[in-house]
């Protein structure tokens, strides 16, 4: 009997596995398919503001930058992804994403989204980039004296967000300098009103561990905004959907929509429980933050700046900005990124991760959080003289979290009980032939001593 346990482990595993395989597949009548469509999710996005309170000291010359920290304004989060069956095989599964975004009032109390706040004027701290001949510079100053405009802006929390437009933004797109329609330098994966291209991702059937991965993202197979082919390539699930029965210290490819680019995250070997789920903590690797000179595979991200910061200006409208990503309040990053404003002291608790259930690979919990900064330079032009050298400029940060809903909690605790059955059927019938197995040899060894008694009798 406790022979056959043996074998009986390998039948349970695997049959174990199969289940598990089967349920989070993305194929019609699997548990999955209808969970990634639609997620049973609650997931917010929290905007916290960089209120700048001393512009005008800061442009003449005699003050850091100092900031108040506004938020969270609470943006509730919904994604539905439409499938597309035409261009979908067994392998592979094609769909439209749709996110729409609405400020929850109820939890963001007292703050509102009509809050004004004043923070850095992007489109003004980007001009001097726009222009090269001596009569655009020219004309850009003219520019900046007849629209009165300024290298700070007073405007609503929710243009800030979601995008807007002004006198010189018209003014410079009329110039052939910055693109038609409302600027949206700062959350441009992100709008409100319109839907996504084409994506495709692999469904697992065909082979699990590229389930979730994505083939095609917005209707690119691979991106010509980095430094190489490895960089432009399109790889990684969107984080909510990983191949199952992970292994301790695994490493898993991430999408991250709004950059525009792929990371890798590993396990921590750190556990969390929640709600009766145990999960695995994921947090992205440490030369994520690195620069290329500690780090030079991160030349491809064009990761010139001080270690902390992942450009993030490909994503940007205009694109090419020096706006740069990084943890909230600079955690983890040179300590001169600090040391040139007031108003912020990094938090360790500010990071990205994500709770893995193991044996599904469904994100139980995630933070994903990215600071924006604006790499702001002194210029010879009005606003510009008398500013530092070289300031890394933070307007707001961002953090995207999500939940499981309770129903979905307690759908996958029912569905991982046979998994614990299987594996606690094969150690109760160990113990049992371990029980059965004493007093066999007990009974062997009597049977031998009287043997030999017969026998010295004899």
């Amino acid at each position: 009997l406790m022979a056959s346990s043996f074998p009986l482990k390998g039948v349970v595993s695997s049959m174990v596995e199969n289940i598990i395989k089967d349920e989070v597949v993305l194929k019609n009548g699997s548990f999955a398919l209808p969970v990634w469509a639609d997620p049973p999710v609650i997931m917010y996005k929290d905007f916290f503001i960089f209120n700048w309170s001393n512009p005008e000291k800061v442009i003449e010359g005699s003050q850091k930058p100092d900031f108040k920290i506004l938020g969270p304004y609470k943006y509730r989060e919904y994604r539905t992804k439409y499938i597309d069956y035409q261009h979908s095989n067994e392998c592979v599964i094609s769909y439209i994403q749709h996110k729409t975004y609405e400020f929850d009032s109820e939890v963001s109390y007292p703050l509102k989204k009509t809050d004004t706040v004043v923070v850095l004027n992007i489109p003004i701290a980007a001009a001097p980039l726009q222009v090269s001949s001596t009569i655009d510079r020219l004309t850009l100053e003219a520019v900046l004296q007849n629209t009165g405009s300024k290298l700070y802006k007073k405007i609503s929390v929710d243009d800030l967000i979601w995008g807007y437009t002004d006198s010189f933004i018209e003014l410079m797109q009329e110039a052939g300098k910055f693109p038609k329609g409302r600027m949206f330098q700062l959350q441009i994966r992100d709008d409100p009103r319109d839907y996504t291209s084409l994506s495709s991702v692999g469904t697992g059937v065909c082979n699990i561990t590229d389930l979730g991965n994505f083939h095609q993202w917005d209707g690119f197979t691979s991106l010509d905004i980095w430094n190489d082919s490895e960089h432009n390539k399109v790889k990684g699930t969107e984080g909510l959907l990983n191949q199952p029965l992970l292994r301790e210290g695994q490493e898993l490819f991430i999408w991250i929509d709004d950059i525009m680019r792929w990371a890798i995250i590993h396990d921590t070997g750190e556990r969390y429980t929640h709600n009766g789920l145990d999960t695995w903590r994921f947090v992205s690797r440490k030369e994520f933050l690195y620069n290329q000179t500690q780090f030079p595979p991160n030349g491809g991200w064009y990761q010139n700046a001080p270690t902390g910061l992942i450009y993030i200006g490909n994503s940007t409208t205009p694109p090419g900005n020096p706006v740069w990503g990084s943890n909230p309040l600079f955690y983890l990053g040179d300590p001169g990124l600090v040391k040139n404003v007031t108003g912020v002291t990094p938090d360790s608790s500010k990071y990205t991760y994500a709770d893995i259930e193991p044996l599904t690979g469904a994100v139980v919990y995630v933070h994903r959080q990215i600071q924006i900064n604006f790499e702001l330079r002194q210029a010879d032009y009005t606003f510009y003289q008398k500013l530092p050298e070289v300031t890394y400029f933070p307007v707001m940060y961002v953090d995207e979290h999500g939940e499981m809903s309770q129903d979905l909690y307690n759908t996958i605790s029912q569905k991982l009980i046979l998994a614990h059955i299987g594996y606690n059927a094969h150690w109760a019938l160990l113990a049992l032939g371990i029980l059965l197995l004493v007093p066999t040899v007990l009974v062997g060894f009597c049977v031998i001593k009287h043997v030999k008694m017969i026998r010295a009798i004899k």
